[in-house]
C-alpha cells in the first residue's frame, strides 16, 4: 500500500466530482503526497491540493503525484475555485497511552498487542486501540502550512526540540460546500492510517538521527507487522527493539524486525557484561553478577555513539527473557571521554514513547553493548553520503 491519502468526496452542485488530498515539500523542493522527511532547520510546507473533475487546483509551484509530475497545465490556483475559499489545518497525534479505553493488560496502561509481564509475558493479544486525537492549529487559516518543527500537544512528549512526527489534515469551504482530506477515527487499531499525511523531523542523517525521527511514537509493547507495514515502519507504534530496527532501515540497512534477543544477529559484543547503577560502571562476576572491580571505558573508543546497551534489570522477575530493554547510547554529557552513568540514551519509555535520559536511570542493572555489524554500518554510510 502507498502512504497516500485517500481522498474524501463531496458532490458540488455540478456533476464534477471534488475532493482533497495534502502534499507537502522541503526545503521548496517538488511537493509530494508522500510522507515528508525533514532534518533539523529545513523547512516543510503543505499544500492543500483539490481535485475537481480532472483538474487540480493549489499553490505548490510543482507536484508529484504517486510518484509521477503533475503536468503544470493541469494545476491551476486555488483561488480559481471560488471567491471564498476557506481553510483551516488540524494536527493528528496518538496518546501516549491508554486514557480512556481499557487496556489489555489490567492496571497497566501501556499500550501492547500481548501479554506483559507473568508467564505468559509476550503471549499475542491482538493488535492494540491506539487513543488518537485531532486539534486544529491555532492561526492555521492559510492554503500553505509551514512547518519547521513538531508540536506534540502533550507536555511530557513536546520536550525534543521540535523533533519526532506528526500527522496533519486540512478542511477546506468551498463557496459553501466543505470538504476534508483524509482523517481517521478517534481511535484506531494499529495506528494512524498511513494514508493520512505524515512529516517527520530528525536531528542528523546518520541512523542515530534517524531515531530521533521517533518522538511522538508510541511505546507498544510487541509491535507488529512485517516489512514496509509493521508498526515501527509506519510510525503508528514500536516497541523497544522494533524503533532501533525502523531506524537502522530508514538510515539504509533494510534488516528485518526482530526481539531484543534478535538484535546479536545484527550487531557484536563490544564489552562484557557490567553492571551499571547512578555510581558508576562495574565489571562482574557473571556467575554471580556480584561486582569485581570499576570498570574503564572511553566514549569513543569503547563505547561510541550509536552502541546498542542490552538491559537485565536487577531484581526484576516480571519477564523471562534473558534481556528485558534495550536502548542506544547517543551522547558524552559526563566525565568527557569517558562512558559513565551521566551520559545519554535512548530507548522506548515505558509511557510516553522515544525518549533521552541518563544511562543511570535505567539502573540498577546488569548492561552488555552491541555495535552494528560492518557490513550494516556501510549501509549506513552510502545512504548518509548519498544525500
Amino acid at each position: 500500500m502507498l502512504p497516500v491519502l485517500s481522498l474524501l468526496a463531496a458532490l458540488t452542485a455540478g456533476p464534477a466530482r471534488v475532493s482533497v488530498i495534502i502534499v507537502g515539500s522541503v526545503d521548496g523542493g517538488v511537493a509530494s503526497d508522500r510522507p515528508v522527511h525533514a532534518r533539523k532547520g529545513q523547512v516543510v510546507r503543505l499544500y492543500a491540493l483539490v481535485l475537481q473533475g480532472r483538474r487540480w487546483f493549489g499553490d505548490a509551484p510543482r507536484v508529484r503525484l504517486r510518484g509521477r509530475r503533475l503536468p503544470r497545465r493541469r494545476l491551476r490556483p486555488l483561488s480559481a475555485l471560488g471567491s471564498a475559499v476557506r481553510v483551516r489545518w488540524s494536527q493528528i497525534e496518538p496518546r501516549p497511552h491508554h486514557f480512556d479505553l481499557a487496556p489489555p493488560n489490567e492496571g497497566n496502561p501501556a499500550y501492547s498487542n500481548a501479554v506483559l509481564f507473568g508467564p505468559r509475558h509476550g503471549r499475542w493479544l491482538g493488535y492494540d486501540l491506539i487513543e488518537v486525537v485531532e486539534r486544529p492549529i491555532p492561526s492555521a487559516f492559510d492554503p500553505v502550512l509551514t512547518l519547521r518543527r513538531v508540536r506534540p500537544a502533550h507536555p511530557r512528549v513536546n520536550v525534543h526540540d521540535g523533533l519526532g512526527v506528526m500527522h496533519y489534515r486540512v478542511q477546506l469551504e468551498v463557496d459553501g460546500q466543505r470538504l476534508a482530506s483524509r482523517g481517521e477515527a478517534p481511535v484506531v487499531k494499529r495506528g494512524i492510517s498511513p494514508r493520512i499525511m505524515r512529516v517527520a523531523f530528525r536531528a542528523t542523517d546518520d541512523w542515530v538521527g534517524h531515531l530521533t525521527s521517533y518522538f511522538n511514537v508510541p511505546n507498544v509493547f510487541g509491535s507488529g507487522g512485517s516489512g514496509r507495514t509493521h508498526q515501527a515502519e509506519l510510525y503508528q507504534g514500536a516497541d523497544c527493539a522494533d524503533v532501533i530496527i525502523a531506524a537502522a532501515r530508514r538510515a539504509g540497512a533494510p534488516l528485518p524486525y526482530t526481539s531484543v534477543a534478535g538484535l546479536s544477529r545484527h550487531a557484536r559484543p563490544v564489552s562484557e557484561a557490567l553492571l551499571l547503577t547512578q555510581d558508576g560502571v562495574f565489571e562482574i562476576d557473571e556467575a554471580t553478577r556480584k561486582p569485581t572491580g570499576r570498570a574503564t571505558l572511553s566514549f569513543g573508543g569503547d563505547i561510541r555513539r550509536g552502541d546498542i546497551m542490552l538491559i537485565d534489570y536487577l531484581g526484576f522477575a516480571g519477564s523471562p527473557r534473558s534481556w528485558d530493554h534495550v536502548a542506544v547510547v547517543t551522547r558524552d554529557a559526563g566525565r568527557i571521554g569517558r562512558f559513565d552513568p551521566a551520559d545519554r540514551v535512548m530507548h522506548m519509555g515505558y509511557l510516553y514513547g522515544l525518549t533521552e535520559t541518563a544511562a543511570h536511570t535505567e539502573g540498577p542493572a546488569v548492561v552488555r553493548f552491541l555495535r552494528f555489524k560492518r557490513a550494516i554500518r556501510r549501509a549506513f554510510s552510502r545512504r548518509r553520503h548519498s544525500r
